[in-house]
């Protein structure tokens, strides 16, 4: 299951702000690349951390290579009409009158929706454009916004679809609709934490996905997971301790943090399995370390295929006794 889900092009990277949600779409798109897959990292959030994760400096319009095989991009609604138009209106001159004009600065600015169906639409032309007779990418994975503004984007050509005539904005809508639920290219990732809140929101998140938008869903990934336990009576020997009392009390109310949290993070876990039933559920370990950079990155990323590898071995029963 995991090899399969895997294959596909498209991978939209969806979870409650503060759940790790770009690191993870930045650890995914080095696993790509390390496959040998030409891997374009997209971001949908102009001040997001995506570039930085994969090495760059900053985002741009334009692809740019990060790393071997890695690509990076950051798209933008206004951009991304101001690109469509151009492929629609050949004339240079009549072109930069357009985007001068106040009518146009009037109609980006309060048309309802348009920013995010060029942004999606954006995502569809790369998907789709061809460099040599062969698609361009040949993963591309989408660090998408928080899941409100991501099912926003999510759900706009659908929205787009059934509400305008037939026409040029019916016709692009259906062909991005037509990616998105197309499960042999496109699949969308939830990202988690195993606490009350970002479970919750990715049960919901979840249903809306597969009940409203029709849309096919992947990994459930649960990041920054607790597992260390401590026994009390071990930490309770620590407070006690008559030497280096300071340090060794620091050190016992640190790990009872740590257990405490290894709980908690047990229960939702427990909880989000029995939730989503048969769907692959990957684990992520909090990862303890002064700086969160590049290195830690490519570290998830080979935690992500070792548990991708693990899910496409089928489990074997248990012998009937």
């Amino acid at each position: 299951m995991g090899a399969s889900l895997l294959d596909r092009r498209l991978h939209f990277v969806v979870g409650k702000g503060g759940v790790g949600k770009t690191t993870v779409s930045a650890a995914l798109a080095l696993l790509l690349a390390r496959q040998g897959r030409r891997t374009l990292a997209i971001e949908m959030d102009a001040a997001g951390r995506l570039p930085a994760l994969l090495g760059a400096r900053g985002g741009g319009y334009t692809p740019t290579e990060v790393s071997q095989g890695v690509h990076v991009l950051s798209v933008e609604g206004r951009a991304a009409l101001q690109e469509y138009l151009g492929l629609i209106i050949p004339v240079k001159r009549l072109l930069t009158s357009v985007f001068s004009s106040k009518v146009y600065q009037y109609f980006v600015a309060a048309a309802p929706g348009l920013k995010e169906l060029m942004t999606v639409g954006k995502i569809w032309y790369e998907a789709t454009r061809q460099e040599g007779g062969r698609p361009a990418w040949d993963a591309i994975v989408v660090d998408a916004p928080a899941t409100g503004h991501s099912l926003q984007y999510l759900r706009m050509p659908q929205a787009a679809r059934e509400t305008f005539g037939a026409g040029l904005v019916q016709r692009e809508a259906t062909k991005i609709t037509g990616l998105l639920r197309d499960r042999r290219t496109t699949v969308v990732h939830l990202v988690t934490l195993a606490e009350e809140m970002p479970v919750a929101e990715t049960l919901e998140t979840r249903r809306q996905l597969l009940e409203m938008l029709d849309l096919p869903l992947g990994f459930v990934i649960v990041n920054r997971l607790h597992r260390r336990h401590f026994a009390a009576a071990t930490l309770e020997r620590l407070r006690a301790s008559t030497t280096e009392r300071a340090l060794l009390g620091c050190v016992a109310e640190h790990g009872a943090e740590e257990s405490g949290w290894a709980t908690i993070n047990a229960a939702y876990l427990a909880r989000l399995r029995e939730e989503v039933g048969e769907a692959p559920l990957l684990e992520l370990p909090f990862l303890f370390v002064e700086e969160f950079d590049r290195a830690e990155v490519v570290r998830l990323s080979s935690l992500l295929e070792e548990g991708m590898a693990g899910l496409a071995v089928p489990r074997r029963k248990a012998p009937t006794p």
